[in-house]
């Protein structure tokens, strides 16, 4: 799977290179917003965690409405359960997973300057703590392995133009492979569980594009004079 994507990201690249060489017509994207995150497998359930997103891209044009682009992005996930009981057992969990992230993306355009595409991101964890009933788990880190420091995301991007040159973004994204594996107590029936874990997130940012001409809606093809 992961040379299969790397494979796809390296054509991504030469595209993307060979038209900004050859026709210089490229768009710089300056990306900020937040997002809305999940676990999947660590039994708290429903996108309650909170997190930054935001970076920089640049976006090449390929064949008419077609496009392709790259992103370096700093984005926050995790999961999130406040507290349930009223004792030292109470129930709240927090998972921060901070990640340096690359998507690659492929997107169309129609005339009304509403895109959407599709795309696969690398990220590389670089920070990373657990809360358990309001307690630090010493245990993960980083260092520590727990979570793979490589996690490889499909997503699907809509973007929809707002005023001149500053777009509005809605992206899904979820893990391809596991993240990590571990025994997990079932909060039903108190039974541990070897679980499966899975990035899980909504992102819902604004753009502003670089080097970008709008184009015009319904742009007729002008006749020269006297024909």
């Amino acid at each position: 799977m992961k040379e299969k994507l790397s494979h796809i990201i390296l054509g991504f690249l030469l595209v993307l290179a060979n038209n900004v060489c050859y026709s210089q017509l490229f768009k710089g994207e300056i990306i900020g917003g937040l997002s809305r995150s999940q676990v999947d497998g660590d039994f708290c359930y429903r996108f309650k965690k909170t997190g930054f997103e935001g970076g920089v891209g640049v976006v090449a044009p390929i064949y008419k409405n077609w496009s392709l682009s790259l992103e370096t992005l700093y984005s926050q996930k995790g999961s999130k359960q406040k507290q349930m009981y009223n004792d030292s057992l109470d129930g709240s969990y927090k998972l921060r997973l901070n990640y340096v992230s690359v998507p690659f993306m492929i997107q169309y355009t129609d005339r009304d300057n509403v895109s959407a595409g599709v795309g696969v991101s690398y990220n590389r964890l670089v920070f990373v703590d657990e809360y358990k009933d309001g307690y630090k788990v010493d245990s993960v880190s980083v260092l520590t392995k727990v979570f793979d420091r490589d996690d490889w995301v499909a997503f699907g991007d809509v973007r929809v133009r707002v005023y001149n040159n500053l777009i509005l973004n809605a992206r899904y994204s979820y893990s391809l492979d596991k993240i990590a594996t571990r025994m997990m107590i079932d909060p039903e029936n108190g039974i541990p569980q070897k679980r499966d874990f899975y990035n899980n997130l909504w992102t819902f940012r604004l753009i502003y594009m670089i080097n970008e001409k709008r184009p015009e809606k319904n742009e007729r093809k002008k006749i020269p004079n006297g024909e």
